[in-house]
């Protein structure tokens, strides 16, 4: 599915991975709207996010639409050079769309991917 720029900060928005712009959470007005939350997503304590810029938003939207919140992180890693999390869970999820990606890139055409047999193991670096 391909979303534009507003459909996809349409989407983000409504699904609530940006942080939120209110009082409670001492968000200034100089905190970018489409900042990610991404606390505690790399290791304990961490108070994070990623700024998400324009030209970047129906990628990111794709990737949540098809993957939800695994979507999410790999979007996040993948900005971040690849980076991993010290939480196995969170690098399963990273590496479980990395895989799928790497499939949808070498079918792209989904009634051909539907029946194309591909075996991969999570948390094994791929060959």
């Amino acid at each position: 599915m391909m979303f534009t720029i507003d459909e996809s900060r349409k989407l983000l928005n409504a699904a609530g991975v940006f942080f939120a712009r209110d009082e409670e959470d001492e968000i200034t007005d100089e905190t970018p709207a489409q900042m990610l939350n991404l606390n505690d997503t790399w290791c304990w304590a961490c108070a994070d996010g990623e700024v998400v810029p324009d030209d970047e938003m129906p990628r990111l939207a794709e990737l949540f639409w098809r993957y939800g919140n695994c979507g999410i992180l790999f979007w996040a890693s993948e900005r971040r050079s690849q980076c991993r999390s010290e939480f196995h869970d969170i690098n399963r999820l990273i590496d479980f769309v990395r895989m799928e990606e790497t499939i949808r890139t070498q079918e792209p055409n989904s009634s051909k991917r539907a029946y194309a047999k591909h075996l991969y193991s999570i948390g094994v670096a791929p060959q």
